[in-house]
């Protein structure tokens, strides 16, 4: 009987390396895709306000219209001088809406190196006028009168010659200028403090150069 001289193989066994386990591609893109979700809802949402509230910026608002309270106006003004044999005469204008006047002081300047012999007088705006005051400065050409309603009398409003001014140039022609000062001032019997809205002087030629 032959002997089994063959050796016995022992058999490798070789390890099993497991397969690479692949992380799941899926997790990391689901939670991308939500917080970018989250990103443009929130953008869309800031837009969205920023729309309205540049709509409604932009749109005009209808509000009520104001209602305008007229002012009542009282003004002097003077009229263009006139000539006449001996002197120049103009008119100091009084016009008053619905305020009614008890008082006029009337505060105006000229040059004194142009106009001479100034004198005022009153008008006919108050039918018979008290005088209060007069005062004309030859040296530093300014007029001061002051005059208004005469006892037992009532108040004026409307339109008139409230004083009358006459002066004589000391030039054969030239231009010059008579100024209210903003001291003047027409009182009311139902308000303190002065009425006057608005005193218009004048600037005038007075010979044969023509007014400009």
């Amino acid at each position: 009987m032959k002997k089994n001289t063959a050796q016995t193989k022992t058999p490798i066994i070789e390890p099993i390396n497991p397969a690479p386990i692949s992380p799941n591609p899926e997790a990391p893109k689901s939670f991308m895709s939500q917080k970018t979700l989250v990103l443009i809802g929130i953008l869309s949402l800031i837009t969205i306000v920023l729309l309205i509230l540049a709509f409604q910026i932009g749109v005009p608002q209808n509000k009520p219209a104001e209602k305008k309270v007229p002012v009542l106006q009282t003004v002097l003004n003077i009229p263009k001088p006139v000539a006449s044999s001996s002197a120049y005469i103009t008119s100091i204008m009084l016009t008053t809406e619905r305020k009614k006047v008890t008082a006029v002081d009337l505060e105006l300047t000229y040059d004194p190196k142009v106009l001479s012999k100034v004198d005022i007088k009153p008008g006919t705006f108050f039918s018979a006028p008290t005088i209060l005051s007069k005062k004309i400065d030859k040296v530093k050409g300014r007029i001061s009168y002051i005059l208004g309603i005469g006892l037992g009398q009532k108040p004026v409003n409307g339109n008139g010659t409230v004083a009358i001014l006459s002066f004589t140039p000391l030039t054969k022609s030239g231009i010059t200028t008579l100024t209210f000062l903003p001291t003047s001032k027409a009182t009311s019997a139902d308000q303190v403090p002065s009425i006057l809205t608005a005193a218009h002087g004048i600037q005038f030629s007075f010979g044969p150069t023509p007014t400009p």
